[in-house]
């Protein structure tokens, strides 16, 4: 999978209530990606189990 050509920007997120997070950038070699993520005040698993509800919704926008 090929990012798409962005340009850098600044991007301030007030995540202080947030129980978890994860980032997605374009990585350093072409057709890569870097991922940041944290959990507190949630499971690992819970969180998981969200990111997969948001994948699967993200992929059934991307089907139509």
């Amino acid at each position: 999978m090929t990012a798409p050509n962005t340009q850098n920007t600044m991007v301030a997120i007030d995540g202080s209530d947030a129980l978890a997070f994860v980032i997605i950038r374009p990585g350093s070699a072409e057709g890569t990606v870097s991922i940041e993520s944290a959990a507190q005040g949630m499971s690992k698993q819970a969180a998981a189990y969200i990111l997969r509800q948001v994948a699967d919704l993200f992929e059934a926008e991307a089907g139509r």
